[in-house]
């Protein structure tokens, strides 16, 4: 049997070139919301993203280490990925879990 199709393959866009998927983070981001949280993330994958973090209203350290690595896989695979709007209660989450909101800009912890 031949293969008579061609290749019709698009050229596949960089992901750095996509625009942003948005997803929003929900209120309680606690040891409850860390596997939703994960597996959403994951679905995600390789696509820039957008992470709307307005409502947080309470940060755990479980989810936080979600969000840190799911910052390093999108670093690993190239795809961009920003926390927007960020509540006063999530900024003083990160601080008091020790990690800095840049940390989702440059992608190192010090």
């Amino acid at each position: 049997m031949t293969d008579t199709t061609e290749d019709s393959a698009l050229p596949i866009e960089p992901a750095e070139q996509r625009p942003p998927k948005l997803l929003d983070l929900p209120e309680r981001l606690d040891l409850n919301a860390a596997d939703e949280l994960a597996e959403a993330l994951e679905h995600l994958r390789e696509t820039p993203l957008d992470l709307n973090a307005a409502r947080v209203s309470q940060l755990s350290a479980l989810c936080l280490q979600v969000l840190i690595a799911t910052k390093r896989q999108w670093d690993q695979d190239q795809a961009p990925l920003r926390i927007i709007d960020p509540s006063e209660a999530f900024t003083s989450g990160l601080e008091r879990l020790g990690v800095p909101l840049d940390f989702f800009v440059q992608g190192e912890v010090a």
